[in-house]
């Protein structure tokens, strides 16, 4: 996948990604010096890579994607010097999931592991980073998915304004009692797992090894901070991505890249708003503290992407993604928002891997594909089958 270097970079820089909507493969080379008569852009006889040769040098990329066994095989370079190449290549139209040259089979829903179907009486909980067992097996009997973010909103709606039913609200009391009017109180209890997309929630006496300090949940053995001491609930909020789980006892004890919890967040966080902008918000402890932001725009939430510049020879799934940082807001300013922008409050650990994460992703990108108008682009890797292929 490396090529070698020029004094300020590679001589070559290779990106391809698959544009799925219109079935087309957009490629992007950079050079470092002008192309010349000499450079070739071709591919393999089975049209599952492309090899760019300039100025004696080589780099070669796996295409996101496969464009069948016809079509001429060397791609036509610009008679024009440039250090700018763009081919465009249009993908047959009974492509199928599983041409798509990646580690699995492609699937286009957001996938999010240890939700309560993953899970079982024999899962067991451990720290990411020391491996101390935080929840042992037979612990939690029984493993809950929370509510989607926003239900008792939405149920409270739904039972103050039934179009056949009058609109008073006699019933608040009944409501209350079955467990979905808005004043409901969400409750922990031993044995009891409650599972949501980025963390557990779950009973204080059911962990072990974790220590109080402020309000944040560490581990005892390395002190990482792994969760939050939850307010309303008064149980342990743990993050996911600060956690190893095993879901059996035949199982082994897995974790996952930050960066693909995150992407995970972004994508949960949009579709239950129904948006594909969100402002990412972190603010401190004191309420009068203006908070940072970044605006995020999911520009292409399911993409695959080749890359010179990436530490993998295969392709990979990522979310493409505009950012900007906005200036200190306070809470009542986000409120008087758009609706065209939605909301995800992160930890303040979780802003700034966010923020070092997409910087540092640009790498893969082409120079000139690093920013588009005001924004910056960015790639945060998604999770793919095979990620939980051992759960299902």
């Amino acid at each position: 996948m490396d090529c070698p270097s020029g004094e300020h970079g590679p001589m070559i820089h290779l990106y391809a990604e698959y544009l799925q909507n219109i079935r087309t493969l957009s490629i992007q080379a950079s050079l470092a010096t002008p192309s010349n008569q000499a450079t070739k852009a071709i591919l393999t006889a089975d049209r599952h890579y492309l090899t760019l040769e300039h100025e004696g040098e080589k780099a070669t990329i796996p295409l996101p994607v496969s464009l069948g066994s016809h079509g001429d095989r060397t791609l036509a370079v610009p008679a024009a010097p440039t250090k700018d190449l763009t081919f465009r290549l249009n993908v047959g139209p009974r492509l199928e999931p599983h041409d798509a040259l990646s580690n699995s089979v492609h699937n286009p829903e957001n996938i999010i592991p240890w939700m309560a179907g993953d899970l079982t009486p024999e899962t067991a909980v451990s720290c990411a980073t020391c491996h101390a067992e935080i929840i042992g097996p037979g612990q939690i009997r029984q493993w809950k998915d929370l509510p989607s973010e926003g239900w008792a909103e939405m149920m409270d709606f739904w039972h103050c304004h039934k179009p056949d039913e009058p609109h008073g609200h006699a019933q608040e009391a009944e409501n209350v009692s079955r467990g979905f009017a808005a004043n409901s109180k969400l409750t922990t209890r031993p044995g009891l797992g409650l599972v949501g997309p980025m963390g557990f929630l779950l009973s204080t006496g059911d962990c072990i090894m974790l220590e109080i300090q402020s309000a944040s949940i560490l581990c005892m053995k390395c002190h990482t901070a792994i969760g939050v001491l939850d307010p309303s609930t008064e149980g342990f909020k743990l993050r996911k991505p600060c956690l190893s789980v095993a879901v059996s006892q035949k199982s082994s004890s897995q974790g996952y890249s930050h960066e693909k919890w995150l992407s995970s967040a972004l994508l949960t966080a949009a579709e239950s708003q129904g948006v594909m902008r969100l402002a990412l918000h972190t603010s401190d402890e004191c309420s009068d503290h203006p908070i940072s932001m970044m605006h995020t725009w999911l520009f292409a939430p399911d993409l695959m992407i080749s890359s010179s510049a990436a530490d993998t020879t295969d392709a990979i799934r990522v979310v493409k993604v505009l950012y900007r940082e906005g200036v200190p807001a306070d809470l009542e300013t986000l409120g008087k928002m758009g609706s065209a922008e939605g909301e995800l409050e992160v930890s303040e650990e979780e802003w700034c891997e966010m923020r070092t994460l997409l910087d540092r992703a640009a790498a893969l990108l082409p120079e000139k594909a690093r920013r588009f108008q005001q924004w910056k682009v960015g790639l945060l890797r998604r999770f793919v089958e095979d990620d939980v292929s051992d759960m299902r």
